[in-house]
């Protein structure tokens, strides 16, 4: 795992294969002109950032041969939603309101199916998914179906995530036939949680360079549970990690999320 920084590359691709765009494009033409894609709608703001780059994965999945062709997304990105962790961990309020308040914004505009920029927030989903009648996409649901097609149970997954998921066992209960490696006490506080929430982390605009590294030590330490896979399970630790390979895949469940958002819209 000790390559230099500029060897790295992603290699972890969940079924965005030739079929895949394929498969799109068959969808695109069943539907023709007079039927239109569904309305994409984003609770966002999680940080700003993830919001971007969700958006950024679904124009690039998209099928598209000119502009007109991509899909319509309406985005709240809506930053004063209150921190998840921080709630979770009871150090601050919730922000369910905040969540409910953009998902009814995003029904109300026209959303056909919404999804959220956010793991830490798929915490509240069940109650975000009650105020609005149209589907609210689960990624870590949609985590689970992938990998439960690339690993046998058991299998041995790194996982980065926030304090507050690993407080509330958030991926345990989608993740229960895997056995997740996680990192140290220590390792969670002094690199995970730096990296998302420090005065040099993502969230508040610090380096990616110098994030990348804390988080790639991060998953060295890990390597004496012998992880077949590492799960970016915070945005900002795929952000970190976007364009990184390292000797065994990375998985970043926002590449999943981006994959069903076309899927959906076009289908």
């Amino acid at each position: 795992m000790n390559r230099r920084e500029g060897e790295y590359k992603n290699r972890f691709l969940p079924r965005f294969s030739v079929s895949y765009f394929r498969r799109c494009l068959l969808i695109k033409e069943k539907l023709g002109k007079n039927n239109m894609p569904k309305i994409v709608g984003i609770i966002g703001g999680m940080g700003p950032e993830s919001t971007i780059e969700l958006m950024r994965k679904v124009v690039a999945l998209t099928p598209a041969t000119q502009e007109q062709e991509h899909l319509r997304m309406l985005v709240d990105n809506r930053p004063e939603i209150p921190d998840r962790t921080a709630f979770i961990l009871g150090e601050g309020p919730s922000p369910l309101p905040l969540l409910q308040d953009s998902a009814r914004l995003l029904g109300k505009s026209g959303a056909e199916l919404i999804a959220i920029a956010c793991n830490t927030a798929h915490y509240f989903i069940e109650e975000i998914q009650e105020v609005v009648d149209v589907p609210v996409l689960n990624m870590l649901q949609l985590l689970t179906d992938e990998l439960e097609q690339h690993y046998p149970p058991g299998a041995p997954l790194g996982l980065l995530t926030t304090s507050g998921a690993l407080r509330s066992r958030l991926f345990e209960k989608y993740l229960h036939n895997f056995s997740l490696v996680l990192p140290s006490d220590r390792v969670q506080q002094k690199l995970v949680m730096e990296v998302i929430y420090g005065a040099k982390g993502i969230k508040a605009g610090g380096k990616m360079a110098l994030n990348r590294r804390k988080i790639l030590k991060t998953i060295d330490s890990l390597k004496l549970g012998n992880p077949r896979g590492i799960i970016a399970g915070c945005t900002e630790v795929g952000l970190a990690l976007e364009g990184v390979s390292l000797q065994i895949p990375i998985i970043n469940p926002l590449d999943i999320l981006a994959k069903e958002i076309v899927t959906r819209a076009l289908g």
